[in-house]
């Protein structure tokens, strides 16, 4: 059996963790290779949708907000503030708030609002009504496990069509917690780079194997997802999947995650995510978990990994 990323072919081990996010118990065995450690499933499981659906939290439906002129505006220029298109007085910049997330993975790309973005597997697209609300025009929604295509009051659209029969091109195209569970990985990056424009560029979230937490908890690690989640990188697999289709890195970052981390607990313990609201979580476990993610964050040790990849 042979690595489907570096094609490594010996010192392969098997690993066996359950489904828990519905809580089914069930048994899936994956594969970690000896070379670059990455994990996968084998064989992927035959009709993949049937394992999403409305119990799934990518396919709850995102709340559509309505905003004050005002508001509408004042998020519109602090948008253009963390793009780095303009600089806000002291005054304004505390009105707006501090800097949501999500403009830490978006300025390194140089989009501005009027850029075109897909988000790829985005669900019902809780992200790209954020964005839409921060005066972003363009863009475009995909997920193929959504039942129908869905026509959002704000004007955002989500296709449910997979990456292949998608029309047009991006300047920037997100995966969130995505690409793990695509079963073609080398075909879904040479896909990706030839929807983007001239300069574009990719953002790919994803779990990390070897991480702390995957070392910690081994196979009750809440990012296993077994099943949905087909393959599960670390940094050097996802480099050489990456490079394997000419894809330059701008980047890579890594963030702990403290719920991830109580998630694990649970799972350890034999308690499905179905049955987390009947067990409290332990305060002293929380504030431990704050201190390590602290250290982690510091080390690049986290279990999610952001990878920024642009063409040019």
């Amino acid at each position: 059996m042979n690595c489907p990323i570096c094609h490594h072919a010996s010192g392969h081990t098997r690993h066996t963790p359950r489904e828990m996010m519905f809580g089914l118990r069930e048994s899936f065995e994956y594969w970690c290779c000896g070379q670059c450690r990455m994990l996968w499933i084998d064989p992927i499981p035959n009709d993949l949708g049937r394992h999403y659906g409305q119990g799934y939290y990518s396919q709850q439906p995102p709340p559509e907000k309505n905003s004050t002129p005002l508001l509408t505006w004042l998020k519109q220029q602090r948008a253009r503030h963390h793009l780095g298109e303009r600089t806000l007085p002291g005054a304004l910049m505390a009105l707006v708030g501090r800097r949501p997330i999500h403009f830490r993975w978006l300025r390194p790309f140089g989009v501005s609002l009027s850029s075109a973005i897909l988000d790829l597997g985005c669900g019902t697209g809780g992200l790209l009504l954020k964005l839409r609300r921060e005066g972003f025009v363009n863009l475009t929604g995909a997920d193929p496990f959504l039942p129908e295509t869905i026509r959002h009051a704000s004007g955002v659209t989500i296709l449910a069509e997979p990456l292949e029969r998608l029309d047009g091109r991006f300047d920037l195209i997100m995966l969130h917690h995505v690409l793990e569970h695509m079963p073609d990985q080398h075909a879904t990056m040479e896909r990706l780079r030839a929807r983007l424009n001239p300069g574009g560029g990719v953002l790919i979230r994803i779990p990390v194997a070897q991480s702390h937490a995957h070392r910690r908890y081994g196979v009750h690690w809440m990012a296993w997802d077994a099943l949905r989640h087909l393959y599960l990188h670390t940094v050097t697999s996802l480099h050489r999947l990456a490079n394997s289709t000419v894809f330059p890195f701008l980047r890579t970052t890594t963030t702990p995650g403290r719920r991830i981390c109580m998630g694990c607990e649970y799972y350890q313990r034999d308690i499905p995510h179905p049955e987390w609201g009947r067990h409290p979580d332990p305060p002293e476990t929380l504030a431990a978990f704050r201190t390590l993610t602290d250290q982690l964050n510091a080390t690049l040790d986290g279990d999610t990994a952001c990878f920024y990849l642009k063409i040019s």
